[in-house]
């Protein structure tokens, strides 16, 4: 195993958990909201990141809000660029607008993810909330810009069956490839939605989708947890500074992700927490996984671990 970097080489940043989308996959819908009240990265949050965002080679910005309606959204892209990283931005595109892209590829953004789940009108409004003529507009403004357009997919059984009309979409409109992922239940019924129920009829879908992008030269990757790398590479700060070790999670209670601290703890103490030590040895053998990993989406592919009650979690 190579050896851990004295700071991790990734960062993701929360600019802020606000959203106004109704998307459907979302735990923003079932958190507790006196738990996790609504805010943004502040200005001290952002000093406090320097030396991180020294040492880094990639930020990607994004959480559970979308980064279009934060206020420090452009001032993070542009501090990160002058550090000298490679930054991306993902976004369901709430307040995503053609002159908001023109000032993000000012500001040096390098790749614009849109989470987009369909290629249809009628499945982008079920469970988006937003009109497939919006998510043209947005790769079109992009194309002739700096940004690089990439799709995020939350594979599910209403949109399953539209991903390889999603990779002819890319094909047509410049856009460099899709990054599918299962869906994460947080409620009875979305557990129903999850293709992990019955994951053999889902799996022609994905077969013609791979074919498709591989003749067009499309990027594809379809869900394949082949095990988790973040606590050895990878910090996630939080809007109100609260520091993880991975990106699963990060609303409160903290039972699905791996708490590091707080900003004003400090790089070292972040990077060298003791949840993370403890994940890294596991990883070798030399101690058990923390228990919010032993059972993680990102770990291990099975129904149960993609399942989040937090209705439950809030009882």
């Amino acid at each position: 195993m190579s050896p851990l970097p004295p700071l991790p080489p990734r960062l993701q940043i929360e600019v802020t958990n606000r959203c106004a989308l109704g998307c459907t996959s979302c735990a923003r819908h079932h958190w507790d909201t006196a738990a996790n009240p609504i805010g943004d990265l502040s200005e001290d949050t952002l000093d406090r990141l320097a030396p991180l965002l020294d040492s880094a080679i990639e930020v990607t910005v994004g959480g559970y809000g979308d980064p279009t309606e934060g206020p420090m959204l452009l001032p993070l892209v542009r501090r990160a660029k002058e550090s000298g990283c490679s930054v991306r931005l993902i976004t369901g595109g709430a307040k995503l607008t053609p002159r908001l892209i023109e000032e993000l590829a000012d500001a040096g953004l390098d790749r614009l993810v849109l989470s987009m789940d369909g290629a249809t009108d009628a499945t982008l409004r079920a469970l988006r909330g937003v009109p497939l003529r919006a998510w043209l507009k947005w790769i079109r403004a992009a194309r002739p810009l700096r940004p690089i357009v990439q799709l995020n997919f939350v594979a599910q059984w209403p949109n399953i069956a539209e991903l390889p009309a999603l990779v002819q979409l890319c094909d047509d409109e410049g856009v460099a490839g899709i990054h599918a992922f299962h869906l994460k239940s947080y409620t009875p019924d979305t557990l129903e939605c999850c293709l992990l129920t019955d994951l053999p009829a889902a799996q022609p879908h994905f077969d013609a989708a791979a074919a498709l992008a591989a003749r067009l030269g499309v990027f594809l990757h379809l869900p394949n947890p082949d095990g988790c790398r973040q606590p050895f590479e990878h910090l996630f700060v939080r809007h109100d500074g609260a520091v993880r070790g991975c990106c699963s999670g990060l609303f409160e209670p903290a039972d699905f992700g791996l708490v590091a601290g707080r900003i004003e703890d400090g790089p070292e103490a972040l990077w060298e927490a003791p949840l993370l030590q403890q994940f890294r040895a596991a990883s070798i053998g030399d101690a058990d996984f923390p228990d919010a990993c032993t059972a993680c989406a990102w770990r291990v592919p099975t129904l149960e671990a993609h399942r989040r009650p937090l209705a439950v979690l809030r009882a």
